[in-house]
């Protein structure tokens, strides 16, 4: 068990790297399918999937987001956006 949840955060982490990079790129197609596959997944997906998207990926991809300025309410889709106004609400910033 311990091997699949390294397997799926080194995955989330990478999907994470491929979705920054595409924005510094500007390459808005390939975030946009980068984030609506971390979409389905967080939907379709198991406890520990979710865990992983919310905690590793939404994480990473939402700091670079606010570092740059970004705006995230338009870029995120609606269940990804959920999670990440639960995090910033829950983080006692």
């Amino acid at each position: 068990m311990k091997n699949f949840n390294d397997s799926l955060i080194k995955k989330m982490e990478r999907l994470a790297e491929i979705t920054i990079s595409s924005l510094q790129l500007g390459k808005m197609a390939r975030t946009k399918r980068c984030l609506a596959l971390a979409e389905e997944l967080l939907v379709k997906g198991n406890v520990e999937m979710k865990n992983a998207i919310t905690n590793v990926y939404l994480f990473s991809v939402s700091h670079y987001m606010e570092m740059n300025r970004l705006k995230i309410s338009q870029l995120l889709p609606i269940s990804l956006h959920k999670e990440y106004v639960k995090q910033i609400n829950t983080s006692g910033v």
